[in-house]
């Protein structure tokens, strides 16, 4: 018997060794996917490589030490883990050849007892931001900050993000990630008070050569970013001339609500 318990212990310490080489080995290779998706040269190419890198992502994220698992070699995408701990987002992006961008991304969400994952699809159509989608017909964004909402009814995130666009503009996104109680994704949710509109989302879009800053104050409750505005009146509504004109707007948690307050003071905390 004391035999039998030690092959069966020492079968399970072989297994979970052949599981971390298993996990590190299935990281260089995605590596390597990245290293040909920057050498490709056609947007069918570039396309086949990046379904390629999701579907080698989709066979290892159900296992639950990749949820831990620092991914330190794959250097050319996002890697984001939440305050709270139960969400990861990984994410990454194609330039095509005439200057749109397509976007991938895969969350990996730890529930009570497994690990769910779950694959985005770009529906590469204009963000409405009055409108929720769905996970099959996302946005798309690379995303690098992830902030906990309290919301009653569902678990829900503020998703900063970065959209290339096209060759004149660019995109800086506030985005709402929400999981209702029965597991439901959803991006976008009537949070945001803006000028008489309840909004799902806020898009700012501007040009190609100017910056854009969207930062989040923890101790505050709030959004600070840069006000845009056309180089010239002239040019309204027109935003491959829009960039910041050095004064802050930003959106306020207050009274259970996310407000925007235009010029605020950035120096007052």
């Amino acid at each position: 018997m004391r035999k039998l318990l030690l092959i069966v212990f020492a079968m399970f310490l072989a297994s979970n060794v052949f599981a971390q080489i298993d996990l590190g080995g299935k990281e260089k290779e995605l590596a390597r996917n990245f290293e040909s998706l920057l050498k490709a040269d056609t947007d069918s190419l570039k396309l086949t490589i990046c379904n390629k890198i999701e579907d080698g992502f989709l066979e290892i994220l159900t296992n639950e030490e990749s949820f831990v698992y620092p991914f330190t070699e794959l250097a050319n995408m996002g890697k984001l883990t939440s305050p709270d701990d139960l969400l990861r987002v990984y994410n990454w992006n194609c330039v095509l050849s005439d200057g749109t961008y397509r976007y991938f991304g895969i969350l990996q969400i730890k529930e009570k007892k497994s690990i769910r994952v779950e694959k985005l699809l770009d529906s590469t159509s204009d963000m409405d931001m009055m409108k929720q989608y769905s996970i099959t017909d996302w946005g798309g964004a690379l995303y690098y900050q992830i902030i906990p909402i309290k919301q009653k009814g569902s678990r829900s995130y503020f998703l900063l993000g970065w959209d290339g666009n096209n060759y004149q503009t660019s995109k800086k996104l506030i985005e709402i990630l929400n999981i209702d109680n029965k597991g439901k994704l959803s991006f976008g949710s009537p949070l945001i008070f803006w000028r008489g509109k309840v909004l799902n989302r806020v898009v700012f879009e501007y040009a190609k050569q100017a910056r854009m800053t969207i930062q989040y104050e923890e101790k505050a409750k709030r959004f600070v970013f840069d006000h845009l505005a056309p180089s010239k009146p002239i040019y309204q509504n027109q935003f491959e001339y829009y960039g910041p004109d050095f004064s802050y707007d930003a959106i306020e948690y207050r009274k259970g609500k996310w407000v925007l307050v235009e010029n605020v003071d950035v120096r007052n905390k």
